[in-house]
C-alpha cells in the first residue's frame, strides 16, 4: 500500500479526527489553570503557592483548591511537601469534615501573620496555632477572613 494511496489516507484522516476529539474533550473537562501568586510583589513560582477551581468532569468546580509549599516557603528548593487547603461551603467534595470546617466570616486567631503571599485583593494568612489545620484568605478590601481547611492527605480527582 503507498503513502498516497486513498486506504492510508482515510486511516491518517479516522487517526487525525479521533485526536482533534480527544484533546477538545479534554479542553471542556479540564478544571482552571492554577493561578499564580504573589509576594512582596513579584511573581512566585506555581510549586511554592497556586490556586484553582476544582475538576469540571467530577462536578468539583465549585470548590476552590490553594496548594502551598510545605514548611512554608521551602520550594523550590529541596523537595518540599504540599498543604492543600479547600474552600467548600456547597460540599461538591463530599467530604463533611472539609464543608463544615470552611468558614466563610473566620476571626483570625492571635497569632495570625501575614505571609506576604496575595492573589487579586486577596492575602494568605497563616497561624503558628493551626497551619496544620487552616489557612486564611484575606480580603485586602473588607479585611473579611475565610478559613480553609486542610485536606490532608491532599485529594484529587481522577
Amino acid at each position: 500500500m503507498s503513502r498516497g494511496s486513498p486506504r492510508m489516507l482515510a486511516i491518517w484522516m479516522a487517526l487525525l479526527l479521533i485526536t482533534t476529539q480527544v484533546g477538545c474533550a479534554r479542553q471542556e473537562a479540564a478544571s482552571s489553570p492554577a493561578e499564580p501568586w504573589t509576594r512582596d510583589g513579584q511573581a512566585v513560582g506555581m510549586d511554592v503557592i497556586e490556586s484553582h477551581d476544582g475538576e469540571r468532569h467530577c462536578g468539583w468546580q465549585k470548590a476552590r483548591f490553594l496548594g502551598l509549599s510545605s514548611p512554608i516557603h521551602s520550594a523550590p528548593a529541596g523537595t518540599p511537601g504540599v498543604a492543600q487547603y479547600v474552600r467548600d461551603p456547597e460540599g461538591v467534595l463530599d467530604r463533611a469534615d472539609l464543608r463544615t470546617a470552611f468558614r466563610p466570616n473566620a476571626v483570625l486567631p492571635p497569632d495570625a501573620e501575614p505571609t506576604g503571599y496575595q492573589r487579586n485583593g486577596t492575602e494568605l494568612w497563616l497561624a503558628d496555632s493551626d497551619r496544620h489545620l487552616m489557612a486564611y484568605l484575606v480580603s485586602e478590601d473588607s479585611g473579611r477572613a475565610e478559613a480553609w481547611p486542610r485536606a490532608d492527605p491532599p485529594i484529587g480527582c481522577d
